[in-house]
């Protein structure tokens, strides 16, 4: 299997349909919990799911490197790193809440290469490579064009631990409530990146991601034509735990709440 753009792309989207086809067949189960923490769920669906895109992986691409969210993954000397989020919004599936999603990401070197998003539910696929644009459902997909905060809807999340970052988000939730048309919290984070790229969503910004949180949606908003930085404006890196992904236009805005 080669390593340009589509090739990759085309393993992360077999692997990504694979893995919502078991994690569909698991969501008419009864479901088992086990606790990574007071309000941080894992289920055999997160196991399951990670089992088969890895899987698929290595199949395909043995030395590359993986970073996932329920396992060790695999380090070897490749400039390749596959970023896995086997079930983005775990708590919002063990409640039968129709928001959450597959995330796989390839990135070469640091720069991301190949992003894929899959809404389980909804059966929507938000998809990018690098210079060759963003798509749902293989049509293109684009930001909007609000130029104001005012008319802006957004969204955010909130850490698991309720630490003094958790109050501080909730200080910004409160200032973006009141100088947007809303501020939406539905639980996964790629998910809200995914509807930032497609126009459902001016912006987004939160605080306590994972690499795997935003790896592939960053990629896809920016091919989306939006921006995406840290909330004090400097570069994301998917290393760093907070993020903002506007539509570009509002994002001048949004860093001087943030100052």
């Amino acid at each position: 299997m080669g390593t340009e753009p589509n090739d990759l792309l085309n393993v992360a989207l077999e692997a990504a349909e694979k893995a919502a086809s078991f994690i569909s067949a698991e969501s008419l189960k009864v479901c088992q919990v086990d606790y990574k923490g007071k309000t941080n769920l894992v289920t055999q669906a997160d196991r399951g799911s990670e089992e088969i895109i890895l899987d698929t992986i290595r199949s395909n691409y043995p030395n590359h490197n993986i970073i996932t969210e329920e396992s060790a993954g695999q380090t070897t000397d490749s400039s390749f790193v596959w970023i896995v989020d086997p079930l983005d919004g775990t708590t919002n599936f063990v409640h039968s809440y129709p928001f959450y999603a597959v995330s796989i990401a390839v990135y070469k070197d640091y720069v991301p290469q190949v992003g894929v998003i899959l809404d389980v539910y909804h059966q929507h696929t938000y998809s990018a490579t690098a210079g060759g644009g963003a798509h749902c459902n293989g049509k293109p997909i684009r930001v909007t064009d609000k130029h104001e905060l005012l008319y802006s809807l957004l969204a955010t999340g909130f850490k698991y631990e309720h630490d003094e970052v958790w109050e501080k988000n909730f200080d910004y939730y409160k200032t973006f409530t009141d100088i947007t048309q809303g501020v939406r919290r539905a639980g996964a984070a790629a998910l809200d990146l995914a509807h930032v790229a497609c126009g459902w969503l001016d912006g987004l910004w939160e605080y306590g991601l994972n690499p795997w949180d935003a790896a592939a949606g960053v990629l896809i908003v920016e091919e989306a034509g939006g921006k995406v930085t840290k909330t004090d404006g400097s570069q994301f890196s998917i290393y760093t735990p907070d993020i903002l992904a506007t539509n570009g236009r509002i994002h001048g805005e949004m860093l001087t709440v943030f100052e």
